[in-house]
């Protein structure tokens, strides 16, 4: 037994060291500060900034599939807000669909002063009732720089000669984001915020199979992202004991079929 979690506990550290060469999550301090780093009173647009970070850190989105995302993703059209909407493969960051929560009450409290927002500034609205007043096919965030959608950009041309692209104005905006904070000398990126989504979900008891479909990510990635958190290292220890512990079982139960097969 001592044998198992010496050697898992090797594991987590050999995670751990892997994760945070790329990013290390927030800590819930830090994710205060960055939000209030970017807020303003002087300025009611910043509250962009604040839906920005909630959308990566509670939601698990992604920068390409936010400056994708429409009007109608979060309105339906009698004006009731979705909590739950399907993105499509064309638009998620790696070419599957999967189910985006809007439920956090932080997240749905920040898109229901948005919208009061761009109605209130005559942004994105529309001279019919329906989806609030505003138009369900226009682009949802706005650069609060330009009040214009943040847009791709083109990024080169596939194999199959496809024009790729990449959201590069957001990916700056969010890294200038993580810079205002003072966070991206401490080993800060976008990829922590993603990651900060991970360990949280964990937190509250969503499963690591639930967390895959949300996330998009793969249950070696969310390990990976488990380890960085110390707080989650007990956790991770059993988890591995007890996936250990099935491998052993598989194996004593194919020795045991073997053996009645091969019998003379």
């Amino acid at each position: 037994m001592y044998k198992h979690c010496h050697n898992n506990a090797l594991i987590v550290v050999i995670l751990r060291r892997q994760a945070t060469l790329d990013g290390r999550p927030l800590t819930n301090n830090e994710l205060k500060k960055l939000v209030t780093s970017n807020l303003s009173r002087a300025n009611p647009w910043t509250l962009v900034n604040k839906l920005i970070i909630q959308l990566m850190t509670t939601a698990a989105m992604r920068e390409i599939e936010i400056v994708t995302l429409v009007v109608s993703d979060f309105i339906s059209a009698n004006g009731e807000l979705n909590e739950l909407f399907i993105i499509d493969a064309e638009r998620a960051f790696n070419g599957r669909e999967r189910p985006v929560l809007f439920s956090h009450d932080g997240l749905k409290q920040s898109l229901e002063q948005y919208i009061m927002l761009l109605k209130a500034e005559q942004v994105l609205t529309s001279p019919l009732d329906s989806y609030l007043g505003l138009c369900p096919t226009a682009l949802f965030i706005v650069n609060p720089d330009t009040f214009q959608p943040f847009g791709i950009q083109k990024r080169g041309t596939k194999a199959g000669g496809a024009v790729n692209y990449a959201p590069y104005t957001l990916n700056r905006y969010v890294d200038k984001l993580i810079a205002n904070a003072e966070l991206s000398e401490i080993g800060i990126n976008r990829k922590s915020l993603t990651r900060l989504y991970v360990i949280e979900a964990y937190k509250s008891d969503i499963s690591i199979k639930d967390i895959c479909l949300t996330s998009g990510l793969s249950v070696d990635t969310i390990m990976k992202v488990l380890a960085m958190d110390l707080s989650q290292y007990s956790p991770l220890v059993q988890w591995w004991d007890k996936r250990e512990q099935a491998k052993e079982a598989r194996i004593n139960r194919m020795k045991k079929v073997r053996q009645w097969t091969f019998r003379d």
